[in-house]
């Protein structure tokens, strides 16, 4: 197969991610800027390195074990074995992520993409799948084949080789992503070659990893051929962007020895640490340094689901509102008239009503939508508290976004473009539609004009409630327990909820930012209504829930 070979860098003027055009200058490694996405976070080199400075990379030698002089050498079959044994972990998550056994995955279709030297596939054909396999370096594809024994694996690229569309059960890139000159072409081109249901799994060097945050700036990943680099924010919303589901993070695991970590320091010099490797490879017994060990590295591993909607780059949003409804007769069928009037560009919307047996007659009004196209009526026995009704709605929730919407007329439906501007735009996965304003100066809360003194002692129990929220979840928000909450559905993926009253707001936000979606803030139109008027809230039992609730969820264990 024949390249063309270019000597120019290619500079990018917007993220490939979002689109965005400020791309925010952090440092300079070796000579090249690293910037950062001022809107989805995501870091990369800019300009890339030229296909000529890559081809100067990507040579025979590149993987540890290629330089020595013969295939029978004892650290090239080393490596070796540390490499299937990690490829091994991989395989054991995928099957555990979709409930295979030894019978049910035999026959399963893989694609490997960043071949390597094939030990991947190797493992993956010694437990019966079918396995195909794409590199980029023309050496490391000819070792790979010779050590198959088969031409299983082609050369180039996911988007130059032509594959047949929903081929695979499973797709792997391992240390792959961050290669790449267009991380969501990849992703995208990945979704068309799984069959609906299909399992992605990603292992990249992270952001979030301990190495990252411990060496900064002198990170081992940050490496020429390295061209982006990820934490699980960005990989989720790249995910998402690029059709896939049910994402699951979990920090990257490798088989490694004390030997292999010597040469790859020497290999991809950093300093401090290289030349600490060379005192080790002299005072470490050599049984020792040949130990093999399963370590987290400075990487995550990432598994998703092949939705069976295209990506969202190729059709319209959906948005799931899911409004609980009690006792809202004289406000309910005005605010879904007016959301039923609600047009987005590019954005379908259902509604879920989750009415909760209400004794005013708000029933009798619900009935009356039954039918409409975009609206699911749910019926609850009895009324169990806003959460429980909201935690109904979210299950049969199926848009790519949710949005929480009252049966009042509290807050503005005006405001929900601006709410989803930031999650179509994939520079945040969850917002929160701040009553205070930007600045926090315009107090946009209570003000009860039939009951002046107890809208006083709310508005001072909700700057209390919020200080002790940030000073548990070690946050900074103006308001975690605004009714607007917006956030991308996959976001609640593998997690689990019980609180059934109020305490759902902090149930919801708590473990959505102990999972790290540190929710965004933006300013939202606000108009408070009195007890008389109908506000719900319990003045002394709710707030003892919320206390308890704080602290419950700050420290049970998340679903994983």
């Amino acid at each position: 197969m024949s390249q063309v070979i270019s000597a120019e860098q290619p500079s990018l003027s917007r993220c490939p991610l979002c689109a965005c055009e400020r791309l925010v200058y952090q440092f300079t490694h070796l000579t090249t800027p690293v910037v950062r996405c001022g809107s989805c976070g995501l870091l990369m080199r800019n300009p890339q390195p030229s296909d000529a400075e890559l081809a100067a990379i990507y040579t025979e030698r590149y993987f540890l074990g290629t330089d020595a002089t013969s295939a029978d050498d004892p650290f090239a079959r080393e490596v070796h074995a540390l490499k299937r044994a990690t490829a091994a972990g991989y395989l054991d998550r995928i099957e555990a992520y979709r409930g295979w056994t030894p019978a049910t995955r035999r026959g399963r279709r893989l694609l490997e993409v960043g071949s390597g030297l094939g030990n991947l596939l190797l493992e993956a054909r010694a437990r019966g799948y079918a396995v195909t396999g794409i590199e980029y370096a023309p050496a490391s594809v000819a070792t790979a084949n010779a050590r198959l024994g088969e031409q299983m694996v082609m050369q180039g690229t996911l988007e130059s080789v032509d594959l047949r569309p929903e081929s695979f059960d499973v797709c792997v890139l391992a240390d792959v992503i961050e290669h790449t000159r267009d991380p969501l072409a990849v992703i995208t081109r990945a979704w068309d070659l799984l069959e609906p249901g299909g399992t992605l799994f990603v292992a990249t060097p992270s952001l979030d990893s301990w190495s990252a945050r411990l060496m900064r700036q002198r990170w081992m990943e940050f490496k020429t051929e390295h061209l982006f680099y990820f934490d699980s924010r960005t990989l989720r919303t790249l995910l998402l962007v690029a059709g896939f589901e049910r994402v699951r993070v979990a920090s990257g695991r490798k088989t490694l020895s004390p030997d292999y970590v010597f040469a790859h320091f020497d290999r991809f010099p950093v300093p401090v640490l290289s030349p600490l490797g060379r005192i080790g490879r002299h005072l470490i017994p050599s049984p020792i340094r040949r130990r093999r060990m399963s370590v987290v590295a400075s990487g995550i591993d990432v598994i998703a689901t092949r939705t069976d909607a295209a990506p969202l780059t190729r059709r319209r949003a959906r948005l799931s509102v899911v409004m609980p409804v009690y006792n809202e007769r004289q406000t309910f069928a005005e605010v879904m008239r007016q959301l039923l009037r609600k047009s987005i560009p590019n954005v379908d919307i259902e509604v879920i009503v989750v009415e909760s047996h209400s004794t005013d007659g708000t029933r009798d009004e619900v009935r009356q939508f039954e039918g409409h196209p975009c609206v699911r009526v749910l019926y609850e026995d009895r009324p169990r508290g806003k959460g429980h009704a909201v935690r109904a709605g979210l299950a049969h929730a199926t848009g790519d976004f949710v949005l929480i919407q009252d049966a009042d007329l509290e807050y503005d439906l005006n405001d929900y473009e601006v709410l989803l501007e930031p999650l179509l735009g994939g520079r945040a996965a969850f917002v929160l539609g701040d009553r205070h304003g930007s600045t926090g100066r315009t107090w946009k809360l209570r003000h009860f004009t039939d009951q002046v003194l107890v809208s006083r002692v709310m508005n001072l129990g909700h700057i209390a409630f919020t200080l002790l929220f940030n000073l548990v979840y070690g946050t900074r928000l103006r308001d975690p327990f605004t009714m607007y909450k917006v956030f991308r559905r996959d976001c609640l993926s593998d997690l689990t909820f019980e609180a059934n009253r109020f305490d759902f707001d902090w149930e919801l936000v708590g473990k959505l930012v102990r999972r790290g979606y540190v929710p965004l803030e933006i300013p939202v139109n606000y108009q408070s209504r009195s007890f008389r008027e109908g506000k719900k809230v319990r003045f002394v039992a709710d707030p003892l829930t919320w206390i308890w609730a704080c602290f419950k969820y700050r420290f049970q264990r998340l679903d994983t």
